[in-house]
């Protein structure tokens, strides 16, 4: 296995939303490429002698994984991997440092967590006869999604703005009931949710994605919803205290089918009657 690790020095200006946003396309680009098994991304934890350090100190780090150099090689080659830093690097001031490696610590040796707790990345989408507009507005409204989606039973926004929401969810699953509170940026211009979860459900190691309208026409938008996911870190070889961690993994990703067909129908079902009833009015 070898690892990709990304020093990462973000000018002052660059806001924390654009940071959260330039790691998210980074990790879908990463993983949903098919090249990339494992990805990570989170702060530099600052010392008091890094005030005084020579040379250029990390305010953020990414690394990733890869089978083989080879298929690095081939994921470094992609268009749009290129695409993604020439228009972030217009758009940003940063600096960024690299390095090529083999697993220093063994994780990737049998019997240890990099092995089994793969992030996996999915996509659904369906045509919504409606504008963007209208598909807009339901996905912004938060609370409305214990109305629109049948196994949340309550959403309460803790922290709120033009450009995010920070809310407490409480969901139906699987017959039991669970509450987990997740963050979510919005991106109005680009008609763009980014959303991840701050306090995990119970099975969850990590989950994230986005919602995403993308206008085809006046009348039509193409939905799309990604999930990037994977289980908690077994304590003692179970998840929660119930489940291996296999199974854990294969409850999550059927959970994440189903309820993105469902989700997605949702949103198609209540943007096509809101068009309805604008036209009947």
């Amino acid at each position: 296995m070898i690892i990709h690790t990304l020093i990462y020095r973000f000018a002052d200006a660059v806001t924390e939303q654009q940071r959260e946003q330039f790691f998210g396309e980074l990790k879908e680009i990463a993983l949903g490429s098919g090249l990339v098994t494992h990805f990570g991304y989170g702060p530099h934890h600052r010392l008091p002698v890094d005030d005084k350090a020579k040379g250029m100190t990390a305010n953020a780090v990414a690394q990733f994984a890869c089978p083989d150099l080879t298929t690095l090689h081939t994921f470094s080659e992609l268009p749009h991997v290129h695409a993604f830093i020439s228009r972030w690097r217009a758009e940003v001031q940063y600096e960024a440092a690299y390095a090529n490696h083999e697993d220093l610590l063994g994780l990737s040796t049998p019997g240890t967590l990099m092995e089994g707790n793969v992030m996996h990345h999915t996509e659904h989408t369906v045509t919504v006869d409606a504008p963007a507009a209208v598909v807009w507005e339901v996905l912004v409204d938060v609370e409305g999604y214990a109305r629109i989606f049948p196994p949340t039973q309550e959403v309460v926004i803790l922290e709120e703005s033009p450009e995010h929401q920070i809310a407490r969810l409480t969901v139906d699953v699987n017959g039991e009931m669970q509450s987990w509170v997740s963050r979510r940026d919005i991106d109005s211009t680009r008609k763009v949710i980014a959303y991840r979860q701050l306090e995990n459900a119970p099975m969850m190691g990590y989950m994230g994605g986005e919602w995403r309208a993308l206008s085809l026409d006046e009348k039509t938008t193409q939905l799309v919803l990604t999930h990037d996911f994977k289980p908690r870190d077994p304590v003692n070889g179970k998840v929660a205290g119930k489940f291996t961690h296999a199974e854990a993994d294969e409850m999550i990703k059927a959970a994440v089918e189903r309820n993105s067909v469902a989700d997605l129908g949702a949103v198609k079902e209540q943007a096509e009657k809101t068009v309805a009833d604008g036209a009947a009015a």
